[in-house]
């Protein structure tokens, strides 16, 4: 699609055009839902905060500067959204003192990518949703979207400590699962 029919489609959504947002749907469907995977416990969770997503997606086209801007405002939608629901369903965010941190941190092994590298993306997110909550959402947030430890302490309203803790976790219990799943394969094909 070119930019000119983005800015089209874009156009026709401000409008309320129903087909225009059809097409837009079906045209951000997958980028969203991805987004979408890495914050939810589940796909029907995933398909909520999607759905949702897309709702304040299409009130808020107005507020789209550029369309070269597109993707990573859909994105901050679609993660806020999320952050929206967790704090609605008022998730617990445990606070950690800063010596279960220090404890606590886990340092990368070594062969960690080869490990990440052989499995596909539905495994990698499969594991990643069987992370409890706020594991899965503060690994979303710092690795997947960048965020400081800062910044999600200001988001969650928890500790950096806690965050850094709950990212080491959320890392060391991905680094086990996944490298079962990998075990798992490998012994299947012996």
């Amino acid at each position: 699609m070119t930019e000119r029919s983005v800015e089209e489609l874009i156009e026709g959504c401000r409008r309320k055009n129903e087909a225009a947002h059809k097409a837009f749907y079906e045209r951000y469907y997958a980028y969203a839902l991805t987004v979408c995977l890495a914050y939810a416990s589940n796909r029907e969770d995933a398909a909520e905060l999607l759905n949702d997503g897309f709702m304040k997606v299409f009130r808020s086209l107005n507020d789209l500067k550029s369309v070269d801007t597109l993707l990573p405002w859909l994105r901050r939608i679609m993660v806020n959204t999320a952050l929206d629901h967790y704090r609605k369903n008022r998730v617990r965010f445990a606070d950690v003192s800063i010596d279960q941190v220090e404890n606590q941190l886990v340092e990368p092994n070594v062969g960690d990518e080869a490990v990440y590298a052989s499995l596909s993306a539905e495994e990698i997110i499969n594991a990643l949703q069987e992370l409890a909550t706020p594991y899965r959402v503060v690994f979303s947030l710092y690795v997947l979207d960048g965020y400081s430890h800062r910044e999600i302490a200001a988001q969650l309203s928890i500790a950096e400590s806690t965050s850094r803790a709950h990212l080491s976790e959320a890392n060391r219990l991905l680094r086990r699962r996944l490298a079962d799943q990998t075990t798992k394969r490998y012994d299947r094909t012996q």
